[in-house]
């Protein structure tokens, strides 16, 4: 992914910004204090050297870039896994309890010790650590000072951030526009299945996987990633030229694009039309209703049922219950059109020794096996992660005829498992084809 910007603010403030959006960080005798949050802002923290000890929470907002609270979970997943700095989380009580709410339905969920059930941990108390305030938060000579319309920071007497005075100088929606006003609009009908990965990584990697399947007038953005319009111009991919919006589950990684593309949708009053399992759709609605009230105004769903496969025009999408660490439910897909298919594992942990105790069908290589093009997640560190180890995966490709390209993973110059590239667009006309 393209790094993002820092810049010096003044002696005490420093900004991170990228794709429209941007926080501050502040330096104070109580250590580095972060105002707000972006997607991917764990990697941004990562590539400029922060530790943060201190986030707070402002009032939720959102425009055509995304939204200011998306990018917390993997926080506490870094924190997890890499060792770090319990957070305090500062602010009014309204919006620190809705974030710690919204962590606490994603984030506690893991595999037992056999990676066969999900189970909870006690992860969110650990890390996360709720500091709610009427107006003031104090901590020796810290004081945050906070309300709906104001966020001063002082230490030691000394006023050192002001968010007012810190607002960046024009409009980031109108430079949006003005970015995708240079994109050319693609109405080009496909008469094959088309398959563009437009990201590879995941959340502590990369640009988050994500793909966009086209078939005829059909357009599918599988995973929309955050900072919509700037991610898919790199490819010079116009965003109004998706027609549909997949989600296969609720992780963060996989959901950082949703309010950017529902704030699209208010402005311009088109509904997203979404793809989306009820079970995963509930908690999509559940935790951005805050933010949308009218939600269910903006979007039109279609529901995928793994029992059942669902049909848009000569696309036909069948579906799968996956076997990852959220109890709402992950999804694989196959997507057939054109007399080809497509293949997406969607996050799972693949695993010849489980599924022979699981016992479900879907879950073997047999479910891919229709399909001309794989992209499968692959893990190359950890056979025991949550995700599926490269020589699990080298098993099911020996498995099935058709060719599978690893992703959700560091892409690797010299992988020993083959990988998708982003960018690239793979045609299943006849043979894969890359152009």
């Amino acid at each position: 992914m393209s790094r993002s910007r820092l810049t010096t603010l003044t002696e005490h403030v420093k900004r991170i910004d990228y794709g429209g959006m941007h926080v501050d960080l502040v330096a104070t005798s109580k250590g580095t204090v972060r105002v707000g949050s972006m997607p991917d802002i764990a990697k941004f923290l990562s590539e400029h050297g922060f530790r943060e000890e201190i986030v707070v929470v402002p009032e939720w907002e959102v425009s055509l870039a995304g939204d200011n609270r998306t990018g917390e979970e993997f926080i506490l997943w870094q924190a997890q896994i890499r060792g770090g700095l319990l957070k305090r989380y500062v602010g009014l009580t309204d919006n620190v309890k809705q974030l710690h709410r919204h962590m606490e339905r994603i984030f506690p969920y893991y595999f037992d010790e056999n990676n066969l059930a999900i189970v909870r941990n006690s992860w969110l108390d650990i890390w996360f650590y709720p500091n709610p305030v009427k107006s003031v938060y104090s901590n020796d000579d810290l004081e945050v000072r906070c309300s709906a319309d104001t966020l001063i920071i002082s230490d030691a007497g000394e006023i050192v951030y002001d968010r007012l005075a810190f607002t960046p100088v024009g409009n980031t929606d109108d430079d949006i526009e003005a970015l995708l006003a240079n994109i050319p609009r693609d109405h080009v009908e496909r008469d094959c299945l088309e398959i563009t990965p437009i990201g590879c990584g995941n959340g502590l990697i990369g640009t988050v996987a994500n793909t966009l399947v086209r078939y005829g007038n059909y357009a599918i953005w599988i995973d929309p990633c955050g900072y919509p319009a700037h991610t898919l111009a790199r490819h010079n991919i116009h965003w109004d030229d998706i027609t549909h919006f997949l989600f296969t589950h609720n992780h963060e990684d996989h959901v950082q694009g949703f309010t950017a593309c529902l704030q699209r949708a208010r402005k311009y009053g088109r509904r997203l039309n979404l793809l989306v399992a009820d079970s995963v759709f509930r908690i999509l609605k559940e935790l951005y209703t805050p933010l949308f009230p009218d939600l269910m105004d903006l979007v039109s769903v279609q529901p995928l049922m793994p029992e059942k496969p669902l049909h848009l025009g000569p696309v036909t999408i069948e579906s799968r219950w996956n076997h990852h660490i959220l109890p709402y439910g992950t999804i694989g897909l196959r997507i057939s059109a054109g007399g080809k298919c497509f293949g997406y594992s969607g996050d799972t942990k693949y695993d010849e020794k489980i599924n022979a105790v699981l016992k479900k069908k879907e879950l073997t290589a047999e479910w891919f096996a229709p399909c001309d093009l794989v992209f499968h997640e692959i893990e190359f560190d950890n056979p025991h992660s949550v995700h599926s180890h490269w020589k699990q995966v080298e098993s099911l490709q020996r498995a099935i005829p058709g060719k599978i390209l690893g992703y959700h993973t560091a892409f690797l110059e010299n992988s020993p498992f083959d990988l998708a590239k982003e960018g690239c667009r793979y045609l299943l006309d006849g043979n894969v084809k890359i152009k």
